[in-house]
Parts: structure tokens; sequence; C-alpha cells
């Protein structure tokens, strides 16, 4: 499908051989850039981005991966010369020119819609841990040059301005010296030995003060990697099973940190009562808390914070997406069973990304909507990392901590072995010398722009194979959007807010971040009768947010199941009234589960005013457009689309909906080829067929296209009419096939097609099929034994 419905028609193939299509578009991107074409703009000089000039043009800053041959992103050769890696790299921070703001209308290229007047959550920031290694080696460089480091990193004007950090209460795996915490020794349930002399003598205390003399916004959370060997079953700071018996002075533990920390100036804003705390490590400091101990240690905690005048914050979890089980449901309860008091206790759930997907924040964002999201430890790489830290702010977390700042080339001062490259790295051989890796700029590209306390707003998600994006409305009125470009083409692009609009062209592996302010706020009505995003909901409960599978890219709502629910609020039907509901769906759910998805207005529990039925449609990714009835709707309310289902599980997953006054497309009328409403892999071309107009040309096998709402009515159809051409080179073939309602479904006729004569030879095929009534959604799918283009087609019609 092309990139947006203004795209310029792809050439006529005649005179230049018929490329697959995916094929051309490659030579003609790097043909364009062979001749020195705009999309591939020379670098700029870093500089420090200033705020936009005034309120009609948009400040650019861009980032980019090395092109240099074999420094992919999270490659260990970073390690063995990173200067020649740093000279492949365009962009590092560079500021473009600023754009003008134009007045929307056009599209060009993929059209990023973003709507400041829909805010989700508030933002705490964006940075990278200050754990024992990386301070270790900041400690090795002669203090003008420890300043320099610090200042790159924390300060929001000069450096990189992280306002988030985390760090470590004793030894984690990386720590330079042997493992410690703050009450080694024999069992000391007064914890009288209680001392972070060791993080003064290891110059994380000192650190720290000069950090926040740096950015003083800079907000300080951690957590311990275990406690004392005492409080544990196996005596042990690797491995073991923390004590129910020292629960509460666990508790005091963590306050005396706090305590001890605010005594030399440093403010704790949050803890987890453990990190990781279903990891068995076997080589560094870790312990195992099950759901019931880390239940009473927030309440413990927070009873002895409060006991002491301590604000400092408690968050739950803090480990994998893919780890959180029952444990989350066992230790703050949930809304059917009641929560319990650690849920009141707690102000977050902190998370990692080493198993599992970044929707279970935002599934667990409507189990605990009073709670914060918090991506805590994970470190990323080039533009797919950057696309994940949008995932993240997109799943409601409110900040993102990378994991490691720096070890040296040799990779010490660590106890893990062979570590991944961290943002920047140090020369073991002269302590003064480092380099910035592209991900030091590329995390920049989030941290210098979005300031604490904006709000994440709607912005088209887009995908992986295009261009992904993230939104945010500044304190201060401006709107930063980050556009991410993963793919090996520079990309066009329009962003759209409101009646304004910029437009653009990144760079292949390039990160760009756009601030801008609005001119004014955009409508707050949602039409009814355009695509409504599932994901877009104001308010939703038992549903996740993930990365569609779809032909169309963004974002769906999974993990959908009987009870969950989703709220769109002031969507407007006008006076005419709306009779139908269009949604797509898809379901990998096991045989004989269905569910229905119900239209309620203005309540939750109000009657539904329609509903579409949902069984398995091959897979959760497998989309297909489903239709029915409702009641006539006017006026403006709030959309309910309530799930139930009398089986237990999941049963769907919903990437949008829209509602229609359609009485739907006359099956034995012709129905245009381009009138598709998804579709995969065709091109819309000007045709030259008699009529003029358009067809979809370069389809393979695989293409699909689909078209809802066909009516058959009560007399069966049972033939099928094509127009198609062919320049197809001799023995290629292929078949045209008619499914029902799904596109993996069994067809009910097919057409045979080869070369006709030629691209633009027009002819017209008809085929048997198996008797069709009622009202469908029409899957156009093509198939073939060759890999090559085979046909073209122009429209297609039923008949009795």
């Amino acid at each position: 499908m092309s990139d947006s419905p203004s795209t310029p028609a792809q050439p006529s193939p005649q005179g230049f051989g018929r490329f697959n299509r995916r094929s051309f578009m490659t030579v003609a991107a790097v043909a364009a850039a062979a001749a020195g074409s705009v999309l591939a703009r020379p670098g700029q000089a870093t500089a420090a981005p200033s705020r936009p000039r005034a309120a009609g043009t948009a400040q650019v800053t861009w980032s980019s991966e090395s092109t240099a041959p074999g420094y992919a992103p999270k490659s260990g050769t970073w390690y063995t010369d990173p200067a020649i890696g740093l000279a492949g790299v365009a962009y590092k921070l560079s500021q473009q020119n600023d754009i003008a703001l134009g007045t929307a209308g056009r599209n060009f290229g993929q059209v990023i819609n973003i709507d400041p007047a829909k805010a989700y959550q508030s933002i705490l920031g964006v940075g990278s841990s200050m754990e024992d290694s990386t301070i270790r080696n900041l400690s090795l460089m002669t203090p003008g040059v420890r300043s320099k480091v610090l200042q790159s990193l924390f300060d929001p004007a000069k450096g990189a301005g992280f306002n988030l950090t985390r760090i470590c209460f004793g030894a984690s795996d990386f720590t330079h010296s042997d493992f410690y915490t703050y009450d080694d020794g024999p069992a000391d349930p007064t914890l009288s030995r209680f001392s972070i002399q060791k993080d003064i003598d290891n110059n994380i205390i000192s650190t720290l003060k000069d950090a926040l003399r740096i950015n003083p916004k800079l907000t300080i959370c951690g957590t311990a990697w275990s406690a004392p060997a005492w409080m544990k079953d196996n005596n042990s700071l690797i491995d073991g099973h923390l004590l129910d018996e020292y629960i509460p002075v666990l508790a005091r533990y963590y306050r005396m940190t706090i305590q001890a920390y605010a005594k030399q100036g440093i403010p704790i804003h949050a803890v987890t009562p453990q990190n990781e705390p279903g990891w068995p490590a076997g080589i560094y400091p870790s312990m195992l808390v099950n759901a019931e101990q880390q239940k009473q240690l927030i309440n413990t905690m927070r009873a002895e914070f409060d006991a002491h005048g301590i604000t400092t914050q408690v968050w739950a979890w803090d480990w994998n997406f893919g780890d959180v089980g029952t444990y989350l449901a066992d230790s703050l309860g949930t809304s059917d069973s009641g929560y319990t008091d650690a849920y009141h206790n707690t102000k977050g759930i902190a998370w990692h990304d080493y198993s599992g997907d970044p929707s279970s924040m935002s599934l667990a964002k409507t189990e605990y909507p009073d709670l914060d999201m918090v991506m805590t430890e994970r470190m990323w790489w080039g533009t797919a990392g950057a696309d994940r830290i949008a995932r993240y702010f997109r799943c409601w977390s409110t900040g993102y901590i990378a994991w490691v700042t720096m070890l040296d080339q040799n990779r010490d001062s660590q106890h893990l072995g062979s570590p991944d490259p961290t943002p920047l790295i140090q020369n073991p051989d002269d302590r003064d010398t480092y380099w910035a890796l592209p991900e030091y700029y590329l995390f920049a590209q989030f941290s210098k722009f979005i300031q604490r306390g904006a709000k994440r707003i709607w912005s088209d998600y887009g995908s992986a194979d295009t261009l992904t994006t993230v939104a945010f409305l500044n304190p201060d009125g401006t709107v930063t959007t980050i556009v991410i470009n993963q793919s090996s083409l520079a990309r066009d692009f329009t962003l759209r807010s409101g009646q304004q609009q910029l437009i653009d062209s990144i760079p292949p592996k390039t990160v760009g971040t756009y601030v801008w302010t609005p001119s004014a706020p955009a409508a707050a009505a949602i039409d009814a009768y355009g695509m409504i995003q599932a994901e877009a909901y104001t308010d939703a409960y038992g549903v996740g947010v993930e990365a569609t599978g779809d032909s169309s890219g963004g974002e769906d709502i999974a993990y959908v199941g009987n009870g969950s629910w989703v709220e769109y609020g002031n969507v407007a039907f006008g006076a005419q009234a709306a009779t139908q509901l269009m949604a797509r769906v898809a379901s990998g759910a096991a045989s004989g589960v269905t569910g229905l998805i119900e239209v309620r207005l203005d309540s939750p529990s109000s009657t539904p005013v329609g509903s579409i039925p949902v069984s398995n449609t091959g897979g959760w990714q497998t989309w297909t457009t489903k239709i029915a009835d409702t009641s006539g709707i006017t006026g403006t309310h709030t959309v309910y689309l309530t799930f139930t289902s009398d089986q237990p599980g999941d049963f769907v997953n919903l990437n949008w909906f829209k509602f229609t006054r359609d009485t739907g497309t006359d099956a034995y009328a012709p129905i245009q080829a381009e009138n598709y409403l998804n579709a995969s892999g065709v091109v819309i071309e000007g045709t030259g067929d008699t009529g003029g107009g358009q067809d979809i040309g370069w389809i393979s096998p695989g293409d699909w296209a689909e078209y809802p709402n066909v009516v058959f009515g009560t007399q069966a159809a049972t033939q099928f009419q094509a127009r198609v051409a062919s320049g197809a080179a001799s023995g290629v073939s292929g078949l045209i096939e008619v499914r029902l309602d799904s596109p993996s479904s069994t067809p009910v006729g097919s057409i045979p097609v080869s070369n006709t004569g030629g691209w633009q030879t027009w002819t017209t095929k008809t085929a048997d099929i198996t008797g069709v009534t009622g009202t469908h959604t029409v899957y156009i799918t093509f198939s073939s034994d060759q890999s090559s283009d085979f046909t073209n087609l122009n429209w297609f019609t039923f008949m009795h």
C-alpha cells in the first residue's frame, strides 16, 4: 500500500522493464542518494539546541547510527576502536534548519497526526544509572575531565540533560570492589553497624553531589540487589531467600539508607523493596522475595518512612514484563478481589525489559490506575532501541533509565563478564580519553527536549518498516515529537497537529526531535465516521497496548477478555444517524472461545446499541474487518466498547473502529480495486484502461486487499468477474482469489491470470464461485508458485 493517498503513482513500467516493486523502490532510493538528493542532507555542527524562535517554526535535531562497517548497534566492536565507529555517525544532536509550519493540507509521505488535547501520563524523566562501575571509571579521570563528563550527562543546556538516575544500595553486578552491603558481618538485628561509608569511599556520594550541582532537578531512585547476608536463609549475598523475621529490620535498613543519603545532601525520590525479586543470579548479589513478602515489606517500609517524616516513594516489582505472572495481583490485589494495603502504600510499579513486552505496563496501568509505571532498567542500542524507548512511553511509563553508563574498553570494574556497549566508553590506558557512542546522542533526543511534567499526548505510532513516533506537551506549551526511522531508506513525512503541519525527510537510521509551539489546541471532538484508533482511549480496564502486525501499522489493544472495556470521550455523530459499527479485529482464541464487542453510550453499563461477535480469525495478528448494525446514533457521546464472553481468557485484539451510515457496497456493481480499506503489498497507480482512473499494481504472491460491507443479498452470487492486465514473463502466472470475512478463509472462487500482452493491456475474466449471500468483508488475495509480480487489477464485480 502506498505511504499516503497522495503519494504519486509509480512510473509506468514500460520502458525500463518490469522490476519487482520492492526492488524498484530500493533502486530508486539508491539512485536518489547518488544524485545528491535533498533526503541525504549534510550534517551540521553539533550544537546545543535552542528553543524554537517563533510559534511559526519548528526546531529540528537529529542523531543517527554509525555507517562504519562492523559498528552496528550493540556490536562488541565498539570496545575495540570507538573512534572508527564514530567517524561513521552523520548526526550527533545535530541541529538542522528550522522548519516553517504551514496550514494543514496536502499529505507528503507518511502522515503523523498529533493531538495535544488527548493527554496521558506526566513524565518524570530520562537518564542512565550511576552504579559503582560507572562511578569507579569516573573517579579515575582527572577532576576537570570528570566534571566535563558529568556535565555532558546532566547539564540541561550543555549536555544531554539527564534528570533521572538509579543507584544501587550496596553492591550489584556492576561493582568494581568486593560485594558489600551497609551492615556486613554476623547477625545485627539492631543495625548497630549500619554505615554507608563504603559509598563515600567509592566516590558514589561525591559523584552524586556533583551531578546535583550540575542539575538540581536530578531525581534519584534506588534499590538493593541483596539485603545483608544475615537476613537471608543462605547467609550469603548471592541468591538465597529473605527471611520473614527480618522484614521489619530490612524496612529500617532502607529508612536508615534514605536518612544517611539525606544527611549527605542527596534526596532519594523512590526505592523498590528488591531488585529483580524472582531472580537468583548465581554469580552476583541477588535475593528472592516472594509476593507475600513484598506486600509486607511495602507496608512496613511505608510505616517506617512515615514515622520518621520521610516522603520517599515506594515502587513495587522492579523486574521484567515477562516474569510478572500473578506477582502484582498477589502483592497489590486486584480491582475484582480488592486492593491490598500495599497498593495504597505504593506510588509506582518499576519494570525491567529482559523478557516480555512493554504492553504489560499498559495492562497494569488499567488494573492499577493510581500507580505510575516506571522503566527503571534496560540498556538499548541504535534506532531500534530508540523505538523501544518510545514504546515504553506509549505504554504509560513515566520515565526511562538505561543500565550502566560507562565501562572501559577492557570492560573491567564489573562482575558480569563481557557486557554490551555502554553510552560512554573509556580508554583504560588514558583514563581522560573517552567516547560518547551513538546511544548517548539517541537518548538525548528524548532527555534534552522532554521537560519534567510534560504530558505524553496522542500521536500516530506508525510502524518499524517506516517511521514510529511518540509526542509530548511540555509545561512551557511546546510540543516535542520524536520521529524514529529504523529503515535503510530516507523517509518523507507530514507532521500534523490541528490546522498546522510541517513536512520533512529524515535520513535512514536516524532519530529526529521536532519542537514547536502550537498556535491553538487541537479540537477535542472525535469524528465517529473516521477511524478511531483503539489505543486512543480516554480510560480503560483490562487491556494492554502493543505494536500491531496489521498492514496499516500503529498499535492495537490486546489481552482483551470478558469484563474489559475502553472509553472514548466526545465522539461526534452529528444529526444524521450512524447505523453500523465497523471494527478491525484479530483473535487467536482457542476453538469454541467466542465473545462480543458491544457498543454502549455514556455509561459502561448502559444498554448496548450494537455488538460484533468475534471468534478465532487465525491468530492474534491475523486481522479482519467486521461489521454490525447499530441503533441509529446521533449527537455527541462518550462511547464505551465493552467486551463480554462466557469463557475465561482473552478472546480478541482490536486495532481500530469506526461508525458508518453506509448501507454497504453493491456486490453487483463494479468495485474499484483502489477503493480498498486495508491492503498489503499493492500500489495504486494511474490506469491506462478505458475510462481512466486508477488500478492496483505491483501485485505479487501474498498481497491482498480488503473491501468491507459488500452486500450480496438473498439471491446467491455465483460468478466473479475481474478486469486484469499482466506483463508477467513467460511461464509466470497466478490466481486472484475471493475470500470472505478473513484473509485466511477458504477461497470461494478464483481467477487464473497470466500475461495479457502488457501491464496496461486489459481484459475481463470471469470464474464461477460458491454461492454467496448476505453481507461480507471481501478479501481479494493473490497467490502464485512464482515470486514475481503477475497482475494488475482495475475493478471486480459479482454476478448471479
